[in-house]
Protein backbone atom coordinates (compact mmCIF):
# COMPACT_ATOMS: atom_id res chain seq x y z
CA UNK A 1 0.00 0.00 0.00
CA UNK A 2 1.33 3.47 -0.92
CA UNK A 3 0.45 4.88 2.57
CA UNK A 4 3.41 2.70 3.81
CA UNK A 5 5.90 4.52 2.11
CA UNK A 6 7.26 8.22 2.15
CA UNK A 7 6.59 10.24 -1.16
CA UNK A 8 9.63 11.40 -3.13
CA UNK A 9 10.62 14.93 -3.63
CA UNK A 10 10.87 16.42 -6.52
CA UNK A 11 14.53 17.18 -6.64
CA UNK A 12 15.40 13.86 -6.03
CA UNK A 13 12.84 12.33 -8.48
CA UNK A 14 14.32 14.86 -10.94
CA UNK A 15 17.95 13.95 -10.07
CA UNK A 16 17.00 10.40 -10.72
CA UNK A 17 15.23 11.06 -14.00
CA UNK A 18 18.33 12.66 -15.31
CA UNK A 19 20.74 9.73 -14.29
CA UNK A 20 18.73 7.22 -15.78
CA UNK A 21 17.92 9.06 -19.11
CA UNK A 22 21.78 9.36 -19.60
CA UNK A 23 22.05 5.14 -19.25
CA UNK A 24 19.06 5.06 -21.04
CA UNK A 25 20.39 6.87 -24.08
CA UNK A 26 23.75 5.10 -23.85
CA UNK A 27 22.19 1.64 -23.82
CA UNK A 28 19.75 2.97 -27.13
CA UNK A 29 22.86 4.05 -28.98
CA UNK A 30 25.19 0.89 -28.41
CA UNK A 31 22.24 -1.72 -29.12
CA UNK A 32 20.79 0.48 -31.93
CA UNK A 33 24.26 0.85 -33.43
CA UNK A 34 24.54 -2.89 -33.44
CA UNK A 35 21.41 -3.79 -34.35
CA UNK A 36 21.67 -1.67 -37.95
CA UNK A 37 25.22 -3.34 -38.12
CA UNK A 38 23.60 -6.48 -38.75
CA UNK A 39 20.20 -5.47 -40.71
CA UNK A 40 23.11 -4.05 -42.94
CA UNK A 41 25.13 -7.21 -42.63
CA UNK A 42 21.68 -9.18 -43.26
CA UNK A 43 20.79 -7.35 -46.33
CA UNK A 44 24.05 -6.68 -47.37
CA UNK A 45 23.99 -2.69 -47.72
CA UNK A 46 26.06 -0.02 -47.23
CA UNK A 47 24.13 2.28 -45.94
CA UNK A 48 20.24 2.79 -44.90
CA UNK A 49 18.38 5.56 -47.47
CA UNK A 50 16.19 8.23 -45.98
CA UNK A 51 12.37 6.75 -46.04
CA UNK A 52 13.52 3.26 -46.15
CA UNK A 53 11.18 0.62 -44.52
CA UNK A 54 14.85 -0.02 -42.16
CA UNK A 55 14.75 3.77 -41.35
CA UNK A 56 10.86 3.95 -40.76
CA UNK A 57 11.27 0.94 -38.30
CA UNK A 58 14.46 2.62 -36.33
CA UNK A 59 12.76 5.22 -34.03
CA UNK A 60 10.03 2.63 -32.92
CA UNK A 61 12.59 0.37 -32.56
CA UNK A 62 14.40 2.66 -30.33
CA UNK A 63 11.17 3.63 -28.49
CA UNK A 64 11.20 -0.52 -28.12
CA UNK A 65 14.33 -0.60 -26.66
CA UNK A 66 14.06 2.12 -24.17
CA UNK A 67 10.38 0.46 -22.96
CA UNK A 68 12.49 -2.72 -22.30
CA UNK A 69 15.51 -0.95 -20.47
CA UNK A 70 13.15 0.97 -18.38
CA UNK A 71 10.51 -1.95 -17.98
CA UNK A 72 13.06 -4.59 -16.82
CA UNK A 73 14.49 -2.58 -13.88
CA UNK A 74 10.66 -1.56 -13.14
CA UNK A 75 9.60 -5.34 -12.96
CA UNK A 76 12.44 -6.39 -11.10
CA UNK A 77 12.78 -4.84 -7.81
CA UNK A 78 11.15 -1.74 -8.83
CA UNK A 79 14.85 0.29 -9.05
CA UNK A 80 16.22 2.03 -11.90
CA UNK A 81 19.99 2.58 -11.12
CA UNK A 82 19.47 6.13 -11.10
CA UNK A 83 16.82 5.56 -8.56
CA UNK A 84 19.24 3.56 -6.43
CA UNK A 85 21.32 5.87 -6.76
CA UNK A 86 19.06 8.70 -5.31
CA UNK A 87 17.21 5.61 -2.98
CA UNK A 88 13.92 5.47 -4.61
CA UNK A 89 11.53 2.43 -5.51
CA UNK A 90 8.68 2.34 -8.07
CA UNK A 91 5.75 0.31 -6.12
CA UNK A 92 2.36 -0.44 -7.19
CA UNK A 93 -0.70 0.51 -5.26
CA UNK A 94 -2.15 -2.53 -4.17
CA UNK A 95 1.45 -4.57 -3.70
CA UNK A 96 5.07 -3.78 -3.92
CA UNK A 97 5.93 -5.34 -7.20
CA UNK A 98 4.60 -3.90 -10.61
CA UNK A 99 3.61 -6.21 -13.71
CA UNK A 100 4.99 -5.11 -17.61
CA UNK A 101 1.42 -4.07 -18.04
CA UNK A 102 1.67 -1.68 -15.30
CA UNK A 103 5.27 -0.70 -17.13
CA UNK A 104 4.01 -0.33 -20.23
CA UNK A 105 0.85 2.38 -18.95
CA UNK A 106 4.28 4.04 -17.24
CA UNK A 107 6.38 4.27 -20.09
CA UNK A 108 3.59 5.33 -22.57
CA UNK A 109 2.24 8.02 -20.51
CA UNK A 110 5.39 9.42 -19.18
CA UNK A 111 6.18 10.53 -23.15
CA UNK A 112 2.89 11.88 -22.43
CA UNK A 113 3.67 13.70 -19.48
CA UNK A 114 6.57 15.61 -21.62
CA UNK A 115 4.13 16.84 -24.46
CA UNK A 116 2.45 19.65 -22.96
CA UNK A 117 6.10 21.47 -21.28
CA UNK A 118 6.38 18.90 -18.53
CA UNK A 119 2.98 19.71 -16.93
CA UNK A 120 2.34 15.56 -16.23
CA UNK A 121 5.58 15.76 -13.93
CA UNK A 122 5.10 19.33 -12.56
CA UNK A 123 1.28 17.94 -11.63
CA UNK A 124 3.21 16.29 -8.30
CA UNK A 125 3.95 19.33 -7.10
CA UNK A 126 -0.11 20.22 -6.67
CA UNK A 127 -1.00 16.64 -6.01
CA UNK A 128 -1.85 15.43 -1.96
CA UNK A 129 -0.18 12.01 -3.17
CA UNK A 130 2.56 13.54 -4.87
CA UNK A 131 2.37 11.20 -8.10
CA UNK A 132 2.39 12.45 -11.52
CA UNK A 133 0.16 11.58 -14.60
CA UNK A 134 1.68 8.45 -15.37
CA UNK A 135 1.41 7.24 -11.91
CA UNK A 136 -1.71 7.92 -11.53
CA UNK A 137 -2.63 5.95 -15.25
CA UNK A 138 -0.22 3.08 -13.96
CA UNK A 139 -1.44 3.02 -10.58
CA UNK A 140 2.00 3.15 -9.28
CA UNK A 141 3.91 5.26 -7.02
CA UNK A 142 7.71 6.51 -6.42
CA UNK A 143 8.82 6.07 -2.97
CA UNK A 144 11.61 7.68 -0.70
CA UNK A 145 13.70 5.18 0.56
CA UNK A 146 15.73 7.42 2.51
Amino acid sequence: MIEDFKAASFMKRLGAMFYDFMLALSFVMVVGFFSMVVVMTIFSIDSVEAGSPVAKMFFPYLLFLSFVFYGWFWTHGGQTLGMRAWKLKLVGETNIRITWGQAFFRFCYAIISWIPLGAGYLWMIVDKKKQTWHDKVSRTYIADLK
